[in-house]
């Protein structure tokens, strides 16, 4: 059983690694990223797939060494923990940050970037660790707490803080973060909500 539990916790985050190789590809890869970049016009005559996919597409190399390198650590930590339905979350958050953004974003001709499936994938990370115990729990809490704040300032100021610290010439879309961070919060609420819904302890009890 020991032995069994180590190598669960050392599994490959696949679908992190996956979704970090399908921004590289289409970052290195021009065509697919004018194929797949958040186009409101090419959106308004059909091309709808660029509503999900333009999350994909980023705009720099800091852009996307930036949203890669938080994704990583949100996603590994997700996986490597064995919280559920991570891809389930990652494909929601995309198509309704891409659906939000053409709704009420109606200036916003192109965008691009992981940064909200990023947040969803934080905020996640963060509800999941905070029903557990011990300080794991205590630290999700304060990670939550910070993140809130980062919101709270780019919807009251429009800027990124990220931006300052990293730099960068492409601009912040803050609604892309909070849809990202709604969509967390709806998923866990529903998941726990679930009259099938069996916390990790209890499952891991009931296994032993």
């Amino acid at each position: 059983m020991a032995a069994q539990a180590l190598l669960s916790k050392a599994r490959l985050p696949v679908r992190t690694l996956a979704i970090c190789a399908a921004a590289l590809l289409v970052h290195f890869v021009p065509w697919l990223g004018q194929l797949l970049i958040y186009d409101r016009s090419a959106i308004a005559h059909g091309e709808l797939w660029r509503l999900l996919t333009g999350n994909l597409v980023h705009l720099s190399d800091a852009h996307l060494a930036m949203d890669m390198a938080a994704f990583l650590i949100a996603g590994t930590m997700i996986e490597q923990r064995g919280y559920h339905h991570f891809m389930k979350l990652c494909i929601s958050a995309a198509a309704l940050i891409g659906m939000a953004i053409y709704l009420f974003e109606p200036v916003l001709q192109f965008y691009g970037g992981l940064s909200g499936v990023v947040t969803a994938a934080v905020v996640y990370l963060c509800l999941q660790g905070m029903t557990e115990q011990g300080s794991w729990r205590w630290l999700c809490a304060a990670m939550l707490a910070a993140l809130s704040a980062k919101l709270w300032f780019e919807l009251v100021s429009g800027k990124s803080l990220l931006l300052v610290v990293g730099g960068g010439n492409f601009v912040p879309v803050p609604l892309s973060h909070l849809t990202g961070a709604v969509v967390a919060v709806i998923l866990f609420a529903l998941l726990h909500l679930s009259p099938n819904f069996m916390p990790r302890n209890a499952a891991r009890k009931s296994a032993a």
